[in-house]
């Protein structure tokens, strides 16, 4: 009897992994460079956050987030009992100090529609968002500091997914991957860093400022 329900609970479990829906790629592009949202994923793009994004004045420069893709798999011979659809990227803008969010209601959403199949019979889909020239400009409502200031974009990816009669959301993050069923309370965003730096009229205040001091030290030492 033990014996038998070991191989029950194995073939539930089996059944389990193959009849499932979930997130197995998730890709963005910034500044022109198309990262990995995570290196778990495959391709050689390099892996969103492992280097800063730059430096930018925000009156003279862009950021711009201007393509992003997910990739999903629905994988029960085709997809006939499960489905994704409702793709979106959600993404939030904050100082690097600042924590990150877990309420979907501080992010901006990018909706990217319910996919295209992949035609390959595997249930696979993908849905992207592109922009040939400019896009969502990450360094908008940031004002000029008066000294670099590093700032930080956080990225979901999400998607719905029906499995069997029951709607789930998919939210891929550093907090799961290759995401089954998940919640905002759980998300843990992909992120990058990119430093803001002041005006040159900034620099030139400081500058003044240090140059003063030092005119005023040094008629005190003759």
């Amino acid at each position: 009897m033990k014996k038998l329900s070991l191989l029950v609970f194995s073939l539930i479990c089996a059944v389990s992994l193959q009849a499932a829906t979930g997130i197995f790629g998730a890709y963005v592009t910034i500044a022109g460079t198309k990262y990995k949202s995570s290196g778990d994923y495959a391709g050689t793009e390099p892996t969103l956050g492992a280097t800063s994004l730059g430096e930018f004045d925000v009156d003279t420069d862009s950021l711009f987030f201007s393509q992003g893709e997910t990739l999903t798999f629905q994988n029960d011979n085709g997809g006939a009992n499960h489905s994704t659809f409702g793709f979106a990227i959600a993404y939030r803008v904050r100082s690097a100090d600042a924590a990150k969010s877990t309420n979907p209601g501080d992010y901006i959403f990018i909706n990217m529609g319910d996919g295209v199949d992949y035609g390959d019979g595997s249930g696979n889909e993908k849905a992207e968002f592109t922009f040939t020239t400019g896009g969502y400009n990450l360094l908008n409502n940031i004002v000029a500091p008066d000294t670099e200031t590093i700032y930080a974009v956080d990225i979901v990816h999400k998607t719905g997914a029906w499995e069997g009669g029951s709607n789930f959301e998919r939210l891929g993050s550093y907090s799961n991957i290759n995401p089954g069923s998940t919640n905002w309370s759980d998300v843990n965003a992909f992120s990058a860093n990119f430093t803001v730096v002041p005006e040159p009229n900034s620099y030139a205040l400081i500058a003044g400022i240090f140059g003063l001091a030092y005119i005023a030290l040094k008629r005190r030492q003759i």
